[in-house]
């Protein structure tokens, strides 16, 4: 048995928690570039408005898929970040498509034990062992009946997350925390307290993502390699029909226990530099029986319009993931 002791998940690898007051900044990087917010916040409360917006080109072939092919070209990218707007502390992505996510129940257990409870399934349900992996989960609700604890949990390997750290620490930048580009672009467009089960699609260059959130949770996450910028744009609009049909077959027609058909996607978001296609999108979206519409990368930001910030919605569709990363996500407890 592999032992649980020290055992990693996303957070425990970052400074201790005052070290969260400290920045407001966000950096998604992808494989063709480095996206960089940093947010004000209200001195009372947990509003926010926008500062500094920023978008550099990655060198050609320095992230692939994800993965950190070439940190020496792609260090100076994140030095200017520093340089200019004296970033010293930042809240980060880590990459979708190299990500495994799952949900499941666990029988009741007190807070503390949750992580070692979490840690010992994680064998049965990723391709990736205990000891070689890095993971996190969200509690998606306490049944006070049965006492089933369900749970969405996230698993990438040890080596992808290190390469991160290392890239990061390298440029001169402490990373506070990391989420996935799903999680983090999920806090920046579902309203919170919004319950009900959407499909967030996040149309990029390379790739797109299908994300189902629900409980406020990312609780599925696909990301096939079609885009809107390179190769064949009809093929691709196919396969990602394609693709859209499957995510939706699947989640609406899962059950629970007692054969009920749990709840349907109600609502589809498209964000991403992609989402500017509007040819594009409207040939994608066709045929879809749910409503759908362009995210507001602000619904979380603050309850005032008049303080959404400067910045064109279009261009601001790219950065919901660096957003996100940003705001904070209240849930319930588990207790």
């Amino acid at each position: 048995m592999t032992p649980l002791v020290g055992h990693k998940t996303f957070l425990d690898f970052f400074p201790a928690p005052e070290f969260l007051l400290l920045s407001t900044a966000g950096i998604a990087i992808t494989d063709v570039d480095t996206k960089f917010v940093q947010l004000k916040r209200d001195l009372f409360g947990n509003k926010f408005k926008l500062a500094h917006s920023n978008k550099a080109s990655n060198p050609a072939g320095a992230v692939e898929a994800g993965l950190i092919s070439n940190s020496a070209e792609l260090i100076p990218v994140l030095k200017k970040l520093y340089a200019i707007y004296g970033v010293r502390y930042t809240y980060a992505t880590l990459p979708e498509e190299k990500s495994y996510l799952f949900t499941t129940t666990i029988d009741q257990v007190p807070p503390e034990g949750l992580k070692d409870a979490v840690a010992f399934i994680i064998e049965e349900n990723v391709p990736v062992s205990l000891a070689e992996s890095v993971f996190d989960f969200e509690v998606v609700t306490v049944d006070r009946e049965t006492k089933l604890i369900k749970v969405a949990v996230s698993v990438l390997p040890k080596s992808v997350v290190n390469s991160y750290i290392e890239l990061f620490e390298a440029a001169g930048i402490i990373p506070i925390s990391f989420d996935l580009e799903s999680q983090a672009i999920a806090k920046a467009v579902i309203h919170r307290g919004d319950k009900r089960a959407h499909l967030i699609v996040n149309l990029s260059i390379r790739k797109t993502g299908f994300y189902v959130v629900e409980e406020e949770v990312v609780q599925f996450s696909t990301t096939p390699a079609y885009g809107v910028g390179v190769g064949d744009l009809q093929s691709d609009l196919e396969d990602l029909k394609a693709e859209m049909h499957k995510v939706f077959s699947f989640w609406n027609t899962r059950t629970d226990k007692l054969s009920k058909l749990e709840n349907k996607i109600e609502k589809v978001t498209l964000c991403g530099l992609g989402a500017n296609n509007q040819d594009f999108v409207e040939r994608l979206m066709s045929g879809v029986e749910v409503k759908y519409e362009f995210a507001n990368v602000w619904l979380n930001t603050s309850s005032s319009r008049s303080r959404i910030p400067e910045i064109s919605f279009n261009e601001s569709l790219d950065y919901a993931s660096a957003i996100g990363l940003v705001l904070s996500r209240y849930k319930e407890k588990y207790v």
